[in-house]
């Protein structure tokens, strides 16, 4: 069983004010589980990692080294690479080489990615420094690999995958499932298009 810092733990929950049995509401848990998990007795697992960060208002590396949690662990990987860059025009564009992420943009990001970490979780840095996405120039997004049309994916700002290959970060206003889709871009342009993916993206990382 890995080794934790339960302590620790009990003086953040003391110094927020906060009481293990509200941990324990915030997590969805009852308080036993979570004592168990503070005494060593129960593995905390990353969603909860992230969760509990979330809750503490600390990061969740924090966490993770004060539970024994390592980095690479079960493949959880908060090493997710940025592999790619949105355009001005809303196109992604893999990265010819996938570069590393500070580890303070994959804290923030992983209280939205936790419970998404049984997919691929891909990142993507604007790179826009004119039009309507150069609000968010620099920022990341992350979002999952998707084989097909999450259902998540309708109504929300997605990463749209065309017929073709091209990549396109767009709201998806609907889709059918033979792929026929209506997209609205970045800059407020319908379109119908024939959508052989889509994933709604996570969170966005200023």
């Amino acid at each position: 069983m890995a080794e934790i810092d339960g302590d620790w733990f009990h003086r953040q929950l003391e110094g927020k004010g906060q009481s293990l049995r509200a941990l324990a509401r915030h997590l969805g848990k009852d308080a036993s589980a979570v004592s168990r998990t503070f005494s060593g007795k129960r593995r905390m697992t990353m969603e909860e990692a992230a969760e509990i960060a979330a809750f503490l208002g600390v990061s969740v590396t924090d966490v993770m080294h004060h539970a024994g949690i390592t980095a690479d662990r079960e493949g959880l990987g908060p090493r997710i690479p940025l592999s790619a860059t949105i355009g001005e025009d809303g196109e992604v564009r893999p990265l010819p080489e996938s570069q590393p992420l500070p580890q303070a943009v994959l804290d923030r990001a992983l209280p939205a990615i936790g419970a998404s970490r049984h997919h691929t979780i891909i990142a993507a840095q604007v790179r826009a420094s004119s039009g309507p996405l150069s609000i968010w120039d620099d920022a990341v997004l992350f979002f999952a690999a998707s084989d097909g049309i999450e259902p998540g994916a309708i109504g929300a700002l997605s990463i749209c995958g065309l017929k073709g290959g091209k990549q396109i970060l767009a709201k998806l206003d609907r889709a059918r499932k033979t792929g026929e889709a209506r997209v609205v871009s970045p800059a407020g342009k319908s379109e119908e298009v024939t959508l052989v993916m889509g994933a709604p993206v996570l969170v966005v990382i200023p």
